[in-house]
């Protein structure tokens, strides 16, 4: 009976977010001109690119776009996502060291949930590309249920609106937390913080 109990404010709550979701103005977000003004271009490998497949539709067909989902990929697909795209877990990336120029995430580590994990990401993410660009949610809480609508830019141009969302224990992920792994990892990084979401630009020291 405590389980049915708890079943069901489960999905009251969950409910009740996407109804505030769907009705928020929600974040605006123009990755398009983010990304230009890092001049990110050559190789880039996009990290956790599967479902609304955001990065490859801005960056193009050349984009090798990783995803551990083979639903995520093809939803992505279906989207006109188009790129080189590769099912593989990121916590064990199959690349050669710095093969790539750049790496990059758009709310794609915020579905990495544990700590540890986060950072063994970051670390394969560190070691298969020479420059990084994280454009990610902050989520203040620690453990529940985290969902947000995006409305996409690409350099002025309405590119999509798509919904983020996580559920359960460890969700939390701040510029600070994610400072903290990247310091540990040995790299330097310069973070800028926006309403709602931050940009981090890491560095590979061994590069």
């Amino acid at each position: 009976m405590v389980e049915l109990f708890e079943g069901i404010l489960h999905k009251l709550r969950v409910t009740l977010l996407l109804l505030k979701a769907v009705l928020s103005r929600g974040l605006i977000i123009d990755l398009g001109k983010i990304l230009s003004e890092h001049s990110i271009g050559d190789l880039v490998l996009d990290v956790a690119a599967g479902g609304s497949g955001t990065g490859p539709k801005i960056l193009g067909g050349s984009t090798v776009a990783l995803d551990i989902s083979v639903d995520e990929i093809k939803e992505a697909i279906k989207n006109k996502a188009k790129a080189i795209w590769v099912c593989a877990d990121a916590r064990t990336m199959p690349f050669r060291d710095y093969v790539f120029n750049w790496a990059v995430t758009f709310f794609g580590l915020m579905f990495i949930c544990k700590k540890e994990d986060k950072e063994r990401v970051l670390r394969e993410i560190l070691r298969v590309a020479k420059r990084v660009i994280l454009v990610e949610p902050v989520i203040k809480i620690s453990s529940g249920d985290y969902l947000v609508k995006v409305q996409v830019l690409n350099k002025g141009k309405p590119l999509h609106k798509v919904y983020f969302g996580i559920s359960g224990e460890g969700i939390k992920q701040t510029p600070t937390l994610i400072e903290k792994i990247v310091t540990s990892i040995g790299a330097s990084l310069k973070c800028t913080e926006r309403k709602g979401y931050f940009i981090l630009r890491i560095y590979n020291s061994k590069q």
